[in-house]
């Protein structure tokens, strides 16, 4: 027998969470749960010199009546146990497990689950689910100060039920502290738990096996008294397997079944095992091991050597091992981040570093925020250079000092004509803020971003709020968990919605660990008017609302830079760079001084032609940064440098713009005319910066190439020197990508098509959709090569590093094929690895094997549907073949394009021509197959309606209709086409699903209200995301029902409050048929929700509602002004009391009212708000006799401790019921700032004895500082 040395044993109560081991840096929490008839100590216990059942080679019989006899010992609940070990006991969770998690905090928990308590005396009448909801409440409040801790869950039988409705609780739980515990959760060890019957039998048939060990009858009415109801049951399975199945799940789930049967007992046949192994299994597929022993005996070990308990424990080991290695990573890396700021800028960390430290759901969201967005450093670094000394006059700018030294939300607008300077200067005031040698109080967390025309991911409100979002956890860690909270509520969809982006940037920009937040954003003026709009708006509302007294805005400093005209309409701070000005003159007289200076060097020119150089160029700039640098283009590749030659050159140049791109265009020769043309169309229309690699690819790729080899053959050697050499000054290449010289060029490119007088019109104008249908030709024509016949995906490729793309050099002599050969390489790294990471290894491969690929995977179809209907029937056919995801050549390009813009989904494998084109929304390839007379099959029609609601694709879905394709089918998650439309808000799309009543006949329901998965109806799904005008339009249908609830009782207007979203609440009860009073399941109202969100705009309007019942308890007794106190909304807080409409002396079930939930969470200003309010109940004990101070003194508050003392009404030495005061507390947690204060009061009692005769000093044996301020005081 093995065992810990010699020392005090920890209180094990029979209910609740007890301790045992606690280390001072724990890495995880280890939580154990029982079962049915379980204690918190003896399920897990082993009497070792009773027989050995576990090593038994007959099967176990036991006494009903002994059993019986047994039970008949009544537990007072609360009470110490003694737990006074002899040497026959061992209860391994404390004598054998810490010893082999020494880094881990071990807790038992237990709940009244005594068979006897239903049959005799008084019964309990908590349920399955009421135990969860007590569990994830204690956990809750023994992980305060510990949360992001990773939690591995060991539950035996029943106990697995109920952390499994634990898990699906708080994963569905809006409170960041419920969340946590979800997210944190890294495994669950099922030790015979019975997840479902059998397909003739009920779980009920299950629970008789459990109880019936136990001795009991097992009724049918004694199964009902033990409130154990099996829909229930198979409810908390469904919900929680639908975490269990989802693909980003990180959670582990390990079970163990039991390997022997339990003999004599009535209900049982010979040897039957209460759980059998079908029903202990989850999925089937889980990791699964057998423990040699019964139901009873299965979880309670005698020592370390025994193979039950290696098993387990060995599991264990496994995961804490996961765990620490993962700390130590997230160590080095932090490490190193210090190492870069302390040697650059906080510029320089890079997030892949940051997203280190991030766990894999919130990795997950921090790519779903880039997947959409460009890369803005990258693009930051691939601007020109400044010339020193220039844009310094900003500095010293009164607008942007005023600006800059703002403490409440404020926006500078700084316009300017194109080539004036706006994003070189907004580079340097990057460079500037973050340099990190600001004074203290000027210091910000900088966020930015580049808006580009040219670029599809810089060209969107949304897309700007995507970046800055992901910006910020980069800068500051704890951000990400508002990332994750609106991923946990809305699902992997939550950065498609506009308000939830901005709600959440707001959320983050609020907390107060992250102070002042500058942001910059350039070149508004290329984003797109209609979300431009919206972001706009969005900051002159928050300017607004932090103006207006009472309204605690965050301090987010805005910095727009745009051309003129666009501010005025926003802000009257707006700065307009005038070319007139004397510091623009300064900087421009600077740009021509540096670089006419090297033009001098590397000439040699007289100091004569210098000075005319410089002069004749200023007097000519027009005051145009611009101009400057394309007329230097030209100067720099002169070889003649007198003054003379000076004189012939600038004589010759354009004074503006337009002249200057015609000078260029009419420099080129005739020969490379048409690869200008194809270069410019390529530049212009492509969806990102092409790398000079896919350039090369696209300017020779043609149809008649078979393979890549060929392609290579007809491909440029050089295409830097190539591009550089034809467009000369126009483009500019950086870190091997291709940039048009500015946005200006673009716009003249697009006006020269138009302007027919122009002899450059026919050759070089640019008509968007000819160049997308160039870019749609080169990339389908590549994709169609028989090198993409084959599955690029295959395993048997994955260690493939050579292709005609590629330089790789292929030696013949090979030897032998031993030599080559390893017969002990199994290939375990790719049968272990995980298939995200492995689909991710595989598109790097093949972007690397086939340099075009990439870009024509991701872009082909947005350019072919661009191209519109100029595209020939020959790409139309070519187009069709690649569109057929059955085959290898279609399968592969998808899956790529999959992995970035689908990764929350699995790449489907049944794509056909028609779905394809359905969710690209290629109407134009859907005619051409309708035309063919190909048939479309139900199964593919319904796919096929449902991707085009999807992705918005209004004119596809109208042809699938009239061609009497149902969108009511079921397709992704219970979704049908209206709900997947709403879900993205496309609100075209709706209004065509919503023309019919849309009446299902075999569900008899219409489509309006027809609900997915959870009982979500489309309303529900609007009112949630904010969607007004999705949801105005369905409340318009004739036969919507808008108050319908789902299985949580939420109706839309809950989930309009929860999406914080007041224009979508007013919208609702405005339209009068939604009830304001109806309540969920668990008893709580909307304004129960608004208050406990701190959502002060919402609680005022439901307030303004008569009907609303403002101080209505729920199910727990809790009112709205209780949520908002626990949660530390001060101004919620003083709102509600301020009403005259609540009680401030309500108490909840537990006899715990308002007062003590803000002590609890530690919320000193509520606090002191309340007791200046009322002081009433600042000394009442709740049902357990705890006070406020008590709760104060359990979360360590000693803010909240000093306000409750200063009032002057509390007793200090008041005892709880086992004698304990707030000193004797204060000292055995160690709290020594809570014991400083306590000290100072005049009348404390250091002397003052518990129940068990102990004093506040041997209560804080533990914690020597504390020891020596009481030994002081008694001296």
């Amino acid at each position: 027998m093995e065992g810990p040395p010699s020392k005090q044993k920890p209180r094990i109560n029979d209910t609740g969470i007890s301790t045992l081991h606690d280390p001072k840096e724990a890495i995880a929490d280890i939580i154990f749960v029982h079962g049915l008839q379980g204690h918190p100590r003896k399920t897990w216990t082993c009497n070792s010199t009773a027989p050995n059942l576990e090593n038994s080679n007959k099967t176990t019989r036991i006494s009903p009546w002994g059993i019986r006899k047994l039970l008949s010992f009544k537990h007072k609940i609360g009470s110490e146990d003694g737990h006074e070990h002899r040497t026959h006991e061992v209860f391994w969770p404390l004598d054998l497990l810490p010893g082999d998690c020494s880094n881990a905090r071990i807790l038992t928990w237990g709940y009244d689950s005594k068979v006897s308590h239903y049959f005799s005396g008084p019964a309990s009448q908590s349920n399955i689910t009421a135990h969860a909801k007590n569990l994830l409440a204690a956990l809750r409040i023994c992980r305060l100060g510990s949360q992001q801790r990773s939690l591995i869950f060991v539950a035996h039988s029943l106990g697995g039920i109920i952390v499994k409705d634990v898990l699906r609780r708080a994963a569905t739980d809006t409170e960041f502290d419920m969340k946590d515990i979800y997210a944190s959760t890294e495994a669950i060890l099922f030790l015979g738990t019975p997840h479902r019957g059998s397909g003739k039998a009920e779980i009920a048939e299950v629970l008789r096996k459990i109880v019936s060990v136990s001795g009991f009858d097992t009724t049918n009415q004694n199964i009902r008294s033990l409130q154990i109801d099996s829909t229930e049951l198979e409810l908390i399975h469904e919900l929680f397997m639908r975490l269990y199945g989802q693909n980003d799940r990180h959670f582990k789930v390990l079970t163990f079944q039991e390997a022997k049967g339990v003999t004599g007992i009535s209900y049982l046949k010979m040897n039957e095992r209460v759980v059998e192994p079908f029903s202990s299994s989850l999925t089937g597929t889980e990791p699964t091991q057998t423990i040699n022993a019964n139901h009873m005996s299965m979880c309670r070990y005698p020592s370390r050597d025994d193979e039950g308990y290696r098993q387990v424990s060995g599991e264990i080991q496994i995961l804490i091992s996961n765990i620490q290695k993962r700390k130590e990573h997230d160590l080095l890396e932090m490490e190193r981040n210090i190492a870069n700021l302390k040697t650059g800028s906080p510029s320089q960390m890079t997030t892949a570093s940051a997203a280190s430290s991030l766990n894999d759901v919130e990795r997950k969201c921090m790519a779903l925020l880039t997947q959409n967005t460009q890369n803005v450093a990258e693009y930051k670094s691939s601007l020109p250079s400044r010339v020193e000394g220039t844009c310094q006059w900003i500095l010293s700018n009164s607008q942007y000092r005023d600006w800059s030294l703002q403490n409440e939300t404020c926006l500078l607008w700084i316009s300017g004509y194109p080539g004036s300077g706006k994003t070189i200067l907004s580079a340097y005031l990057l460079e500037y803020l973050s340099a990190g040698e600001l004074s203290p109080g000027l210091r910000t967390t900088l966020c930015y971003f580049f808006c580009d025309e040219k670029i599809d991911t810089q060209r969107d409100g949304k897309a700007i709020l995507r970046s800055i979002i992901h910006q910020l956890p980069v800068r500051r860690r704890l951000l990400i968990k508002y990332v994750k909270t609106a991923y946990d509520f809305h699902g992997p969809q939550f950065d498609r919605s506009f308000n939830e982006l901005w709600r959440i940037f707001v959320a983050m920009a609020g907390d107060k660990r992250i102070g002042p937040i500058s942001v910059i954003i350039d070149a508004i003026d290329e984003c797109e008017e209609r979300t431009r709009e919206r972001f706009l708006r969005s900051i002159v509302e928050l300017i607004d609302r932090s103006r207006s007294t009472g309204s605690s805005t965050p301090c987010i400093r805005f910095l727009i830079t745009s051309r003129p005209f666009l501010g005025r309409v926003y802000t009257t701070n707006y700065l307009q760079i005038d070319q007139s000005q004397s510091h623009i003159e300064q900087d421009l007289r600077l740009v021509i001084q540096t670089k006419v200076d090297g033009i001098a060097k590397r000439t040699q020119c007289k100091p004569a032609a210098r000075a005319y150089l410089e002069n004749a160029l200023y007097s000519k700039a027009d005051r145009t940064f611009l101009w400057v640098m394309l007329v230097l283009h030209l100067l720099e590749r002169s070889l003649l440098a007198s003054q003379r030659d000076f004189m012939r050159i600038i004589d010759e140049l354009p004074n503006n713009l337009t002249t200057t791109y015609e000078r260029f265009l009419q420099g080129i020769s005739t020969e490379y005319q048409t690869l200008a043309t194809r270069l410019l169309h390529f530049l212009v229309g492509s969806s990102r910066p092409l790398t000079l690699d896919e350039m090369r690819i696209l300017i020779a790729v043609q149809d008649h190439h078979r393979n890549v080899a060929e392609v290579e053959e007809d491909a440029q050697p050089n295409m830097r020197k190539t591009i550089e050499g034809v467009l000369g000054p126009l483009v500019r290449v950086w870190d091997s990508r291709i940039y048009l010289v500015h946005q200006s060029l673009k716009e003249f490119l697009h006006g020269l098509l138009t302007r027919t007088e122009s002899p450059l019109s026919a050759t070089y104008g640019i008509d968007p959709s000819k160049a997308n249908l160039l870019l749609a030709k080169a990339c389908v024509s590549y994709l169609l090569l028989e090198d993409f016949k084959d599955d690029l995906f295959s395993k048997d490729r994955s260690d493939t590093t050579g292709s005609p793309d590629s330089t790789l050099t292929i030696h013949d002599d090979v030897g032998s094929i031993e030599q080559t050969w390893d017969p002990f390489d199994l290939g375990e790294d790719n049968l272990f690895k995980d298939s995200e990471e492995s689909e991710a290894e595989a598109c790097v491969s093949i972007t690397t094997q086939y340099l075009l690929f990439g870009y024509a995977a991701r872009h082909w179809a947005e350019h072919f549907l661009s191209a519109g209907s100029i595209s020939p029937p020959e790409l139309q056919e070519s187009v069709n073949l690649l569109s057929n995801g059955s085959s290898s050549i279609g399968l592969n390009w998808l899956r790529f394009y999959w992995h970035y813009a689908e990764m929350h989904m699995s790449c489907p494998r049944d794509f056909s021509s028609v779905v394809t084109a359905s969710y690209f929304g290629h109407l134009s390839s859907l005619k051409f197959l309708l035309r063919k007379g190909i048939s479309i099959e139900s199964d593919i029609g319904a796919y096929s309606v449902y991707w085009a609601s999807r992705m918005g694709h209004r004119d596809v879905v109208d042809l699938l209709l009239r061609e009497e394709i149902s969108p009511d089918k079921r397709i992704v998650d219970g979704q049908n086409a209206l709900i997947a439309a709403v879900q993205f808000n496309r609100l075209d799309v709706v209004k065509r699903l919503l023309k019919d009543e849309g009446f299902i006949f075999e569900r008899n329901e219409y489509r309006v209200n027809h609900a997915a998965m959870g009982g979500r109806t489309p309303l529900s799904i609007a009112a949630c995301n904010g969607f007004v005008d999705v949801a105005r339009q369905l409340l318009q249908h004739s036969q919507i029902q808008p108050d319908i609830a789902d299985i949580g009782h939420w109706t839309p207007l809950f989930w309009s409050v929860a999406g914080k979203n007041l224009d979508m609440v007013r919208l609702l009860i405005t339209d009068g048929r939604v009830s304001v009073i109806h309540a969920d399941r668990s008893g709580r109202n909307t304004l129960s929700w608004a208050a406990s969100a701190g959502e002060l705009e919402l609680v005022r309007y439901l307030m303004s509602l008569k009907d609303v019942r403002a101080d209505e308890p729920d199910h727990k007794g809790r009112s709205a002004l209780s949520w908002a106190a626990g949660n530390g909304h001060m101004e919620t807080v003083a709102f509600l009391l301020r009403s005259g409409r609540v009680d401030q002396s309500r108490k909840d079930r537990d006899g715990r009212s308002a007062l003590s939930w803000a002590c609890a969470g530690g919320h000193h200003k509520v606090v002191k708000y309340w007791i200046q309010h009322d002081s009433h109940g600042i000394d009442e004990e709740d049902v357990d006799g705890w006070t406020p101070l008590a709760w104060a003194l359990l979360n360590n508050a000693p803010q909240t401790v000093q306000i409750l003392l200063d009032s002057g009404l509390l007793d200090v030495n008041k005892k709880d019921r086992s004698g304990r005061s707030a000193l004797s507390f204060a000292a055995g947690y160690g709290y020594l700032d809570i014991v400083e204060i306590l000290l100072k009061i005049k009348g404390i009692d250091v002397e003052g004895k518990d129940n068990e005769g102990r004093t506040p000093l041997s209560r804080a044996t533990r914690h020597p500082e504390i020891v020596k301020k009481l030994q002081g005081l008694k001296q």
